[in-house]
């Protein structure tokens, strides 16, 4: 099985099956193969910050079998049965520790929920920063391909004639109907630009490693080095590939509009409690649009009362694949294409809400929003 990707001569070079492809069953004959190939970068990172998590080169305190322990609970609590047996393969038998295997659970569930003293639970199991930042960017990984598997199943399912028709079946699985309540009820979801605090001490930029200023070298922003991306910093085998990895989701030209990119990840942040990941892309989606109605509309009344269609499909969509990424049906790729989104952006609606799965753990699990 292959798919071919566009090489930067122009010419087209072939691209062996990775895990996401063998997972999803993606055979020679799948379109699906093809729109993941358009996306050759971001193809390439997935697959990098697996093996970097997985079979780290230096696993320190953390395990590589320990952590597909982890990993294999993770797919598991997500209903995703393949992935699971995967990661079972890799643990060939190993446990994880209980206070671990907790804290992924925790974290999966409802980040919101997380708190710094359980950072301290895990230095009590044996990990430290550096193992710590590994168990958060695991966890985060594991839940981005839950749902980019969950939207490449949806995908595959619904043939492209299924946008006929003039109306919609009901998406199936259970749908959030409302805004959920902050972690803080003091601090509510806003465009304000926030802090965010660590729970961890930052790598000192001056006596960080090569390997170190190497993963630092491309930040989100292009702009400066943050507090964020120092703490993840103490990790930085898959920071090298992760935040490449999150640049080529929001930022690749073409596909879906950046700003319906944006306002997807508003909606997960709100519906995940991230309040400052929900600040930073509304604001965006504000800047980019010109109006704040939708925002305005998100953080009253959640996914509901969007008046434009188009929107309002994909908020519906993005909300799903946040909260019950295994009830992601082909009725809601259908509701998309009837409200014109096209499988190419489909798709990266798809990533853009797989990549704040992984976002909005590691903001919510390694420190706060603060004002």
């Amino acid at each position: 099985m292959t798919a071919t990707s566009s090489a930067t001569g122009g010419e087209i070079a072939p691209v062996a099956p990775d895990l996401i492809d063998r997972l999803a069953g993606l055979s020679d004959a799948s379109p699906l193969l093809a729109l993941r190939a358009r996306r050759a970068e971001i193809r390439t990172r997935t697959q990098a910050a697996h093996d970097a998590l997985l079979a780290p080169r230096r696993p320190g305190l953390f395990p590589a079998a320990e952590r597909a322990a982890v990993a294999e609970r993770i797919a598991a609590l997500a209903g995703n049965d393949a992935l699971a047996a995967h990661y079972r393969g890799l643990a060939a038998g190993a446990d994880a520790h209980p206070a671990l295997v907790t804290h992924a659970e925790r974290v999966t569930r409802s980040p919101r929920d997380s708190r710094p003293e359980h950072l301290g639970a895990l230095e009590a199991a044996g990990l430290d920063a550096h193992g710590i930042v590994a168990l958060s960017q695991l966890i985060a990984l594991v839940n981005f391909q839950v749902r980019l598997l969950a939207g490449l199943r949806a995908l595959a399912g619904g043939a492209a004639g299924d946008a006929a028709g003039d109306a919609a079946e009901p998406p199936s699985g259970p749908l959030p109907a409302g805004a959920p309540v902050p972690v803080d009820a003091d601090i509510g979801f806003t465009t304000d630009v926030l802090d965010w605090k660590p729970w961890l001490p930052p790598v000192v930029l001056e006596d960080a490693t090569e390997e170190q200023q190497l993963a630092l070298a491309v930040t989100p922003s292009n702009i400066a080095i943050g507090a964020y991306s120092l703490v993840l910093a103490h990790e930085p085998e898959s920071l090298l590939h992760r935040t490449p990895l999150f640049n080529g989701i929001m930022y690749a030209p073409r596909g879906l509009a950046r700003a319906e990119r944006e306002f997807a990840t508003a909606v997960e942040s709100v519906l995940n409690g991230c309040v400052y990941c929900a600040s930073v892309h509304a604001r965006r989606f504000v800047e980019l649009t010109g109006g704040r109605d939708a925002v305005d509309l998100l953080f009253a009344q959640g996914i509901s009362g969007q008046d434009d269609p188009r929107r309002q499909a994909i908020a519906q969509a993005a909300a799903r694949l946040t909260v019950t990424p295994a009830a992601l049906a082909e009725e809601d790729v259908a509701t998309l294409r009837r409200a014109g989104v096209e499988d190419g952006e489909i798709l990266d609606l798809v990533l853009a809400v797989a990549i704040f799965a992984w976002a909005n753990r590691l903001m919510l699990s390694l420190g706060e929003a603060v004002r």
